[in-house]
């Protein structure tokens, strides 16, 4: 059976101040352009993702897979804006665990600029070399999707990536 995360979870920030935390592990403590983004991010991960996600990218409990070395973080582009714009439903296979959850998208939420932070961050802290994602390429596929109401399976997004 399927269960779902507690939207609840999604929403509690930790303790911590995620800007402390970014400046104190991305080394990017600096006032340019590229280091407000970085807080930005991850001050929207830590309001939508942590609670499950976990600040240090592992999950709590096994309640979602873990973002460390996950190659869905570090895979295609489009298919990490449509997981995050939309959500995703499992089973979902992440390293040698398979997870059959349910994650829902914060699309709505968010903003173009907002969610490219988000997964910029995201792939910085935890998808190797990714490189950045920029709100041009989530604007692409926030229209490419807009009539989407639903989440994504696992088979589709590894369809059409």
């Amino acid at each position: 059976m399927k269960r779902k995360l507690p939207l609840l979870g999604l929403l509690l920030p930790l303790a911590l101040n995620a800007q402390d935390r970014v400046q104190s592990n991305s080394g990017s403590g600096g006032s340019s352009a590229s280091g407000r983004i970085v807080r930005s991010g991850a001050t929207h991960y830590e309001r939508f993702c942590s609670g499950c996600h976990g600040s240090d990218g592992l999950a709590l409990a096994g309640e979602a897979p873990p973002l460390a070395g996950s190659s869905w973080v570090s895979g295609p582009e489009a298919r990490l804006i449509k997981i995050v714009l939309h959500g995703v439903r499992g089973p979902i296979q992440v390293g040698e665990k398979i997870y059959d959850r349910e994650m829902p998208g914060v699309g709505r939420r968010l903003s173009d600029r907002e969610t490219a932070a988000l997964l910029s961050f995201v792939r910085n802290r935890w998808g190797a070399s990714s490189a950045a994602i920029t709100p041009a390429a989530v604007t692409r596929v926030r229209t490419e999707a807009r009539n989407r109401q639903s989440y994504w399976t696992v088979e589709e997004l590894l369809r059409a990536p």
